[in-house]
């Protein structure tokens, strides 16, 4: 300890001491067995089996409702200085493969960054019991920040489909649609989240939004709905012409 000018300074040692002292707890703290905090703090888990690993670096068997697969984890404990607890994630379901960086910040905020990877036949069953184009969904560098009570900002990203036949039940008897190539972007629009689904030639097929309280609304243009043999409707191409809306989480979660 040092006086200066009637100043009582302490030595710059100290404060290397106490950031090496709280390097060595947050070490520490990422050596927890993943499964000895998830007993510990989430007594009723349903969602998570055969946990194995730490906080650190760990994996664990998922399944909620119908849909079952893998996770694994490694923290990103520098995201600790940012107010948040992050994590590279990475998650299988038979052939879906996701992969990308999730956060839950300060004010209980969600935060998704650079998530890719595919959403498998499979999956998309388990959500709706039809029969679904051997297409795998391509997820491109998808970021979004969420929060309930506000909703969907920091948006971006794209989607894409090469599409196929589609068998599906409506009004208790089959239908097919021959769904074409697609692609969209990611935004977002007083809250919400918004893909905006076209065709190669950049024609409106099919617009998807998902609100803060998470309903999906999916509305299908003339154009689109073209491509099923039964239809019978008539409209300007670009019109929307079928509109549904449900909650974003229902089927198999």
């Amino acid at each position: 300890m040092k006086v200066r000018g009637g100043r009582i300074t302490k030595p710059k040692y100290i404060t290397w001491w106490m950031f090496a002292v709280v390097a060595f707890l947050i070490f520490v703290l990422l050596q927890i067995p993943a499964a000895w905090l998830i007993a510990k703090f989430y007594k009723n888990n349903q969602v998570l089996h055969n946990v194995s690993g730490n906080i650190w670096h760990g994996q664990a068997d998922w399944q909620t409702g119908k849909l079952r697969g893998t996770v694994l984890w490694t923290t990103r404990p520098l995201d600790l200085l940012l107010l948040r607890a992050g994590a590279n994630l990475e998650i299988y379901s038979a052939n879906t493969k996701l992969e990308g960086v999730l956060a839950y910040g300060f004010g209980k905020k969600i935060m998704v960054r650079d998530l890719n990877g595919q959403i498998a036949p499979e999956t998309l069953k388990s959500l709706a019991n039809w029969q679904w184009p051997s297409n795998a969904i391509q997820l491109q560098e998808i970021d979004f920040n969420y929060k309930k009570e506000q909703g969907f900002d920091q948006v971006d990203g794209g989607i894409q489909w090469a599409g196929g036949e589609l068998m599906y039940i409506f009004a208790q008897r089959p239908q097919q649609m021959q769904i074409p190539s697609l692609a969209g972007r990611l935004s977002q629009e007083q809250n919400k989240l918004m893909v905006d689904l076209r065709d190669q030639r950049q024609q409106k097929l099919m617009n998807l939004t998902i609100d803060p309280s998470l309903m999906l609304d999916v509305q299908l243009t003339q154009r689109l709905m073209l491509n099923v043999p039964s239809y019978q409707g008539k409209a300007g191409l670009d019109s929307y012409v079928v509109s549904s809306r449900q909650p974003l989480l229902s089927g198999g979660f």
